[in-house]
């Protein structure tokens, strides 16, 4: 009678997901712990001249400071050049104000409102390429905020040939709020620690839109940003073909800082849900077999399937200590972030806030992207909801609406 009710049919998934769960945040326990400890620099430095790509829209929070951080770099030859689709952009204003205070810096702004695809991020980002110098590219999302010497940690790995993709962890800057502070423990806690596990099960073949650093040939080689110009992960699509042509992804040292403002509810959930269903469409089966990470939901079905039995709680309350002890360690030991003890106690609430997005990411196709609904299809292509702006034929690079800009 209990399986027919379906408390014993439960108990094969429960184990297998608390088993997996305990090894998967030992796996991650041991990675991070390898990759954090201090390394002996011998080799030179390996400093080429960079081109950095900065995608703007409008003023993220602290947006100036931010990218003052990429003037203040110490670094022999760099150039940054940051993109705008509208000249009415309030973001222009923050430019403007960079090249004064920085006039030392080549910092120029393209003002190009062509459209090659629904990513406009894309869009944005070929629009710029266009006016690269250099043969180092790195691109960096808006919200990054990066100590002095991050262009030469960033561009180290690229000393090897064989290195396709330069990327670098990142951590969240809490600007105040509980659905901001949810977002960065999710990325303090979670996105991190997947990132550590993901090292020690498989080759890298992701990138992650915080940092990416790599050579113009090999940008060349897969085609520069157009064949991307339609998909929703445009920082993985970049990694992945890369790694497709025989290239070694590698990880930095280096960790910037995402500085986030997530602000309502609501957007807090959109942006976990582009999350999911960007994962889900990009690696499903990884996707569906991340379940079993999710140390706190097995630990509570645990304990409801078995009547809150002294075994029960016993088994789920040490992995959710195991749970607690990899969020701490890459938290405070590793990333050190500034998150009290108060805060970090919300991590296991938050991780069933995750597996109810983990859940609702089956239930559709759609996302929320900077104020836009996009419909994506199982190969990662989207169909802009809202509004489909006149698409701009990649013949026609020289027409069309540009501004240059340089201090």
């Amino acid at each position: 009678m209990e399986s027919l009710l379906g408390v014993g049919v439960w108990q094969l998934p429960i184990a297998l997901g608390l088993i997996a769960s305990a090894i998967f945040y030992v796996i991650e326990i041991w990675s991070a712990y390898q990759f954090f400890r201090p390394r002996s620099a011998l080799l030179p430095p390996f400093q080429p001249p960079v081109t950095v790509l900065k995608p703007l829209k409008a003023v993220d929070v602290e947006l100036y400071e931010n990218l003052a951080t990429f003037c203040r770099q110490i670094y022999p030859s760099f150039e940054i050049i940051c993109g705008v689709a509208d000249a009415a952009d309030p973001a222009i204003e923050v430019v403007r104000q960079l090249q004064h205070d920085f006039p030392h810096v080549a910092l120029s702004l393209v003002v190009d409102s062509r459209v090659y695809g629904t990513n406009y991020k894309v869009s944005n980002l070929h629009n710029m390429y266009r006016h690269a110098k250099h043969d180092v590219i790195v691109l960096a999302d808006s919200d990054i905020r990066v100590g002095p010497e991050y262009l030469a940690h960033v561009v180290e790995p690229l000393r090897n040939r064989q290195v396709g993709v330069s990327t670098c962890l990142y951590r969240a800057v809490n600007t105040g709020g509980l659905p901001t502070l949810i977002e960065s423990l999710f990325i303090n806690t979670d996105f991190a620690n997947l990132v550590m596990l993901a090292r020690k099960v498989e080759k890298a073949s992701y990138a992650f839109g915080a940092t990416i650093a790599m050579r113009r040939e090999v940008l060349e080689e897969i085609g520069g940003f157009l064949p991307i110009a339609n998909l929703l992960a445009d920082d993985y699509e970049i990694g992945y073909r890369a790694f497709q042509r025989g290239y070694v992804n590698e990880l930095s040292t280096e960790v910037v800082d995402t500085v986030l403002s997530v602000g309502t509810w609501r957007r807090l959930y959109d942006h976990q849900l582009r999350w999911a269903r960007t994962y889900r469409v990009n690696r499903p089966g990884g996707y569906f077999g991340s379940i079993l990470t999710h140390g706190t939901f097995w630990a509570l079905l645990n304990v409801v399937v078995n009547g809150f039995s002294p075994l029960s709680c016993v088994v789920s309350g040490a992995l959710l200590a195991l749970r607690y002890v990899a969020a701490a360690r890459m938290a405070w030991t590793h990333l050190k972030t500034d998150h009290s003890v108060g805060a970090l106690a919300l991590v296991a609430p938050k991780d069933l806030f995750v597996t109810a997005v983990w859940f609702a990411a089956f239930a559709g196709n759609t996302v929320v992207w900077s104020g836009h609904r996009f419909e994506v299809n199982r190969g990662g292509e989207m169909l802009d909801l809202t509004a489909t702006p006149t698409m701009a034929m990649p013949e026609a690079a020289d027409a069309g609406s540009e501004t240059r800009q340089r201090a």
